[in-house]
């Protein structure tokens, strides 16, 4: 525990440290004041039209912290041999448990500082309520989900830009993953049924860990749907990092 508690403290000092950070804070800015100009827009649904536009800002913003942080992370080590350094004192193991817990917990401190100014500003629009980090609680699980999928495509792809890609396409077929197994469901093609209901339980189910909804309508959830949520995005995150182990182990370093 100790040496993976090292690689977290070392990962959390650079990726705070590091311009991506600073780079994905203000193109959140930049979305929050997209918010502010549609919220205006919407007559009627103002209030709700903020809350929705700033967690997704702050879904989306972070999604690109993910991406490019772990990525350039995890490459440049590579290239600069000093993953080698790592791994001559740390097992195979802890080195990757480290970088994983690092970047969630860089994005726990990110969503946590990004929920609390959308938070000020929904209250100068009278447009707060409790619930809305309810919402923001439910990105931080996609979000931590989505850093063991970004890490096991940094170990199975040797270009950068390829698991950058592999991880937001991921992004995407679990965002309508759903939606397309519900359009399916009325087609007479039977190998179409199947291969959508397999890619369904394949990938993440952001239908299942999305609270946006819920927080943008001020809904309340129950604590066992809560409960539910956070294994499933456990056990998903576990599963991930078995693979990402056993890939990793497998290449020469």
């Amino acid at each position: 525990m100790r040496k993976i508690f090292s690689i977290v403290l070392i990962n959390v000092r650079q990726g705070i440290r590091e311009k991506t950070f600073l780079g994905v804070a203000f193109f959140f800015l930049f979305l929050l004041g997209v918010s502010l100009f549609m919220g205006e827009l919407s007559i009627g649904e103002k209030e709700v039209a903020l809350r929705n536009i700033s967690l997704s800002a702050i879904e989306v913003s972070c999604l690109f912290l993910v991406v490019l942080g772990i990525v350039n992370n995890f490459y440049r080590e590579k290239e600069t041999r000093l993953k080698e350094v790592y791994l001559s004192y740390f097992p195979q193991g802890s080195y990757l448990a480290g970088k994983l817990i690092g970047y969630i917990l860089i994005c726990c401190i990110y969503i946590f500082m990004a929920s609390v100014l959308a938070g000020i500003i929904l209250a100068v629009n009278k447009a707060f309520i409790w619930q809305f980090f309810l919402g923001s609680w439910g990105i931080f699980l996609k979000i931590s989900l989505f850093c063991s999928i970004c890490l096991l495509f940094s170990c199975v792809f040797d270009y950068p830009l390829l698991a950058a890609l592999s991880t937001v396409f991921a992004y995407v077929a679990a965002e309508f993953s759903a939606s397309a197994l519900k359009i399916t469901t009325v087609s007479n093609n039977a190998v179409t049924k199947i291969w959508m209901k397999a890619l369904y339980h394949l990938v993440p189910n952001s239908d299942k860990i999305d609270m946006k909804y819920q927080a943008i309508y001020g809904h309340t959830l129950p604590v066992y749907f809560l409960g539910y949520v956070s294994l499933y995005v456990l056990i998903y995150i576990l599963f991930a990092f078995s693979l990402s182990v056993l890939v990793f182990s497998k290449k020469e370093h």
